[in-house]
């Protein structure tokens, strides 16, 4: 627990705090021949780490997440991963590029979830579904127009966010439940798709319906 408390000195609390229980999920080192994103540590995966980790901020001329030096990024670096290295990639690259400050607690860690676990736009994608969700009894009072659902948070959707949550009937506990509820069909599709992934079905509905509690 020590550990972790240092690799999040620096950031804010409520990503600090976002980052805890995102950890206590993804785990450590595992390389599961099924998973199609390769090898993976604390939730970082090895299909993520070489297409993010290219980068030579110390221009020392090699990519920074080539942490073993050898002039790639593998499964090897996957494994050399600090939890430092995984905070300072969850908050470069999810956190603040999904904008999670923007929406309330608790909506804004369950976006930083589903992005980390099924890539920004999805998560982003499950926000409008969401909001959809707690438009239609609105709309029957011609309140709000529905979202077009492309995974682009613009101003269309920061207004119908702020139109369900000052919404009685609705507001931030009617929206995290539909955010759980569209991402556990998001899972299911996946599923459909790819049988082969069924295996992972109960782990991805329980990891929805937890999505916004303590």
């Amino acid at each position: 627990m020590a550990t972790t408390e240092i690799i999040v000195e620096g950031y804010s609390p409520r990503f600090a705090a976002a980052l805890r229980k995102l950890l206590k999920v993804e785990g450590g080192y595992v390389n599961d021949p099924k998973d199609r994103g390769g090898a993976t540590k604390y939730g970082i995966s090895l299909r993520y780490l070489v297409a993010a980790g290219e980068f030579d901020d110390d221009g020392d001329g090699k990519a920074d997440f080539d942490l073993d030096m050898d002039g790639d990024i593998d499964s090897a670096d996957i494994r050399k991963l600090s939890l430092g290295d995984a905070a300072y990639l969850y908050h470069r690259d999810f956190w603040l590029k999904c904008d999670c400050d923007a929406f309330a607690r608790p909506l804004g860690e369950a976006i930083f979830d589903q992005a980390v676990n099924g890539g920004r736009a999805a998560a982003k994608r499950l926000v409008q579904q969401a909001i959809n969700r707690c438009l239609t009894p609105m709309n029957m009072a011609s309140r709000a127009p529905f979202l077009k659902e492309d995974g682009q948070i613009g101003a269309a959707t920061l207004a119908a966010y702020t139109a369900v949550l000052a919404y009685p009937a609705c507001g931030m506990t009617g929206l995290i439940s539909a955010y759980r509820l569209a991402a556990a069909d998001r899972y299911r599709a996946i599923v459909a798709r790819t049988p082969s992934q069924a295996r992972f079905i109960r782990g991805w509905l329980a990891r929805a319906n937890d999505l916004g509690r303590d």
